[in-house]
This record gives C-alpha cells, sequence and structure tokens, in this order.
C-alpha cells in the first residue's frame, strides 16, 4: 500500500530521466506513435510532475489543496518553473485542477525537446503536400523504455511490493493515465495487472488526481 511515509526523496533529478521523462518513453513506441490519448498524455505527463516535485519533497497535500512544502529548487528547469508556479499561485489549487491547469503549458513540448537532445527519442514529422501534419516520437533510448516497464510489471507479477517510491509512483501513473494495456498486455491479463497497481497504490493522491481530471475532461467531451 502507498503510503507518504514511503516516499523518501529520489536522487535530485538532473541527467537521468525524470519521472516525467520516464512516462513519456514509455507513451510512445518504437515508430513513434504514442500509445494513449492526447488528453491521457496531457494529464499524465503533468501529474508525473507533480510527483516528480512530491518525491523530492517539495510538495504536499494539505487538506484538499496542493502546498508547497519547500520552494528550493530540485535542479532541474522544467520541474523549477512548476515549483515557483504553484509557489506563486493566487490561490489554492487542488491537484487535480493543477493536472488540468498543465495541459495549457508547454512543459511537454520541453520534456521531449530535452529527450531528443539527449537521444532518447527522435523527431519524425510527417508531411503531406509539403506540410507539416504530424510529428512523432520514436523512442531510441530502448534500456531505458524496457528498464522503466520492467520496473512496473515486476511490481505487480513477482508477488511483491517494489522496494523504491519512485516505482510506485510509475506504475501509479501508468494505472491512472490509460497505458496500462501497453505496459502490461505482454505479462498477463493487463486488466487484472493494472488494477492491482491501482490497489497497491490507492493512497498515490496525485495518480487520483489525474484520474479525475481525466473523468472531468471524457464527461465534457461526451456531454
Amino acid at each position: 500500500m502507498f503510503t507518504e511515509a514511503s516516499c523518501a526523496p529520489p536522487t535530485v533529478p538532473g541527467v537521468a530521466e525524470t519521472l516525467a521523462e520516464e512516462l513519456l518513453l514509455l507513451a510512445y513506441d518504437l515508430r513513434g506513435k504514442c500509445r494513449m490519448g492526447p488528453v491521457e498524455l496531457d494529464c499524465g505527463v503533468g501529474g508525473a510532475m507533480l510527483s516528480d516535485l512530491r518525491l523530492a519533497g517539495r510538495l504536499r497535500l494539505s487538506g484538499t489543496a496542493l502546498a508547497v512544502d519547500d520552494p528550493e529548487p530540485v535542479g532541474d528547469p522544467v520541474l523549477d518553473a512548476l515549483l515557483t508556479d504553484i509557489a506563486a499561485s493566487p490561490r489554492s489549487r487542488t491537484p487535480q485542477e493543477w493536472v488540468t491547469r498543465l495541459r495549457a503549458t508547454d512543459h511537454q513540448q520541453r520534456l521531449l525537446a530535452r529527450l531528443a537532445d539527449r537521444g532518447q527519442v527522435a523527431v519524425d514529422r510527417h508531411r503531406t503536400l509539403g506540410v507539416f501534419v504530424e510529428t512523432r516520437y520514436p523512442v531510441r533510448d530502448i534500456v531505458g523504455l524496457w528498464e522503466a516497464q520492467q520496473r512496473v510489471v515486476a511490481a505487480v507479477t513477482t508477488g511483491a511490493a517494489p522496494t523504491d517510491a519512485r516505482t510506485f509512483a510509475l506504475g501509479a501513473l501508468v494505472a491512472a493515465s490509460g497505458l496500462g494495456k501497453a505496459v502490461f498486455a505482454t505479462s498477463g491479463n493487463w486488466r487484472i495487472l493494472r488494477d492491482r497497481m491501482r490497489e497497491m497504490t490507492a493512497g498515490d493522491w496525485v495518480a487520483d488526481a489525474v484520474r479525475r481530471a481525466l473523468s472531468v475532461e471524457h464527461r465534457s467531451v461526451s456531454a
């Protein structure tokens, strides 16, 4: 079971991938097609950024609102910009509201550009009659993709809880954002494994915020 006490701060993000970057590696396949819908991707990456800051000891839940526990930068420009935005917000917002709010920012593109600069993804722009119509991000960091997927899969198939908070957080986001089938399909019944991960991370309020934000978005589309 996920608890805040299990969230020991990891190494400060830097050269190594942030949780948000790991989620992006899982989201794209080797041909560069996204394995989840655009709304799910937006909400999942937004939630992953909040999780990065939470795991670094910068954010906490105060009642129903997101609060800055420590304003000290973590050393990652994308995460530090978000931390500053949250600290400077004129009113309190729930994690769900921040997940939704992050959909209107360029954080995801900045993270993809950084992955491309490192050679972890390629940038593949498809043209029709000389006009750009689609950008794909083929994953080139096969090891990073495989290691991220195997950590999450092992957490629900070995019968033992993962030993690190990062795996808990990544697995919770996979289950919440609609990546369960892509990550778990080759390891058994993906719905059972996804639901098991949800049970294991039931106390993860960031993943809950992602689910709630997606529920609102889906209801607005179907209304």
